[in-house]
């Protein structure tokens, strides 16, 4: 296991503290000045990425110290306002780095997509989505060759009634396997991709095809 002196950190002035930092990740010149730099990111770059940008908010970057994790040692950066809680995490992680550190183990990322279907038999919809999920599927992964090609993408279909003032409507859940990435515009690229074929099943119509934030499966 790597060991690498960073005591009293906390005592540290910012320079020795950037120092300890690039040392300990190998880091860049170019990478040393991301740090050193103030600003984050310049207006024009902010302007770029939202709409109606009128400036930029910055929040403080600190480091958590004395992380062991599956045997491997790691400084933590954390962008946050509030006192105390970086504090609060080096010293837990220095407990526990005396029995070893902490391990850890992750499973697959998915994210979920819905498809909500109106005026529809929910009962008989159903078992005709179920019956065609394959070919769901395959329509669903065409949308992202990324996606298929490192044998991520849509893995599951299901089906749940919903209960209104208006009537029962079915929404089809669509589960994709998105690997690193945050998934929303691709589970709803999926779930627009999809609809037309979800209303020839079930003689419906589809109203909303987003992604879902009820993230269980994250």
């Amino acid at each position: 296991m790597k060991s690498f002196d960073i005591s009293r950190f906390f005592e540290k002035d910012r320079k020795e503290r950037i120092d300890i930092v690039a040392k300990f990740a190998n880091l860049t010149e170019q990478e040393i000045k991301v740090l050193e730099d103030s600003g984050g990111i310049s207006f024009e770059q902010a302007d770029k990425m939202v709409e109606n940008a009128i400036g930029t908010f910055s929040f403080p970057l600190g480091i958590a110290t004395n992380f062991t994790i599956n045997k491997k040692e790691y400084l933590i950066p954390m962008v946050i306002e509030e006192p105390s809680v970086i504090a609060a995490a080096s010293k837990a992680a220095k407990i526990a780095k005396i029995r070893g550190g902490f391990v850890m183990q992750n499973d697959e990322s998915y994210s979920i997509g819905q498809i909500q279907v109106v005026n529809v038999d929910v009962e008989y919809a159903t078992r005709k989505i179920l019956k065609s999920s394959k070919e769901i599927l395959d329509l669903a992964n065409s949308k992202s060759n990324t996606l298929s090609k490192i044998g991520k993408g849509a893995k599951e279909i299901s089906c749940k009634e919903i209960k209104t003032d208006s009537g029962p409507m079915l929404i089809v859940e669509l589960l994709i396997d998105v690997g690193d990435a945050m998934g929303a515009n691709v589970t709803n690229t999926m779930c627009e991709g999809i609809a037309t074929l979800i209303e020839k099943i079930t003689n419906g119509k589809t109203i909303l095809k987003i992604l879902s934030n009820y993230s269980t499966r994250r």
